[in-house]
């Protein structure tokens, strides 16, 4: 998922674009393909193709929204505490991300509320 974010300020738009770019043509059997995210330029950057597989692993916040529900064999849920999970972003990102995490944690609560997503996991794992 890190590559469909538009950005900090774009996880609700990740579902949306998730699912028509990605998880619909690969239901149908199709090979899909989405624009990469450029972090460093803030910016839509090369198509990236995913070809149709057996077996397709998507990891990252918004992709066991309801959109894409009806695409997954599975749902899991990773979960570990607040200040853990900053702890984790502000040590492989450095302290001037902080403002960008905490922008990022309240949509995540917006989204997982609204959601409901950890209530339909399959499975469930604390880290």
């Amino acid at each position: 998922m890190d590559d469909l974010y538009p950005g900090w300020d774009g996880l609700a738009d990740a579902v949306g674009l998730v699912t028509t770019q990605v998880l619909e043509p690969l239901s149908a059997g199709a090979p899909a393909a989405f624009r990469r995210w450029d972090w460093v330029a803030h910016a839509w950057a090369e198509q990236v193709p995913v070809e149709a597989a057996d077996v397709v692993v998507l990891e990252g916040v918004g992709c066991g929204s309801r959109p894409c529900a009806p695409h997954l064999a599975a749902l899991v849920w990773v979960e570990a505490d607040d200040d853990e999970r900053m702890r984790r972003g502000i040590e492989r990102d450095g302290e001037a991300y902080r403002p960008h995490w905490e922008r990022w944690a309240a949509q995540e609560r917006v989204l997982f509320a609204a959601e409901g997503t950890r209530g339909r996991a399959d499975l469930v794992l604390r880290t």
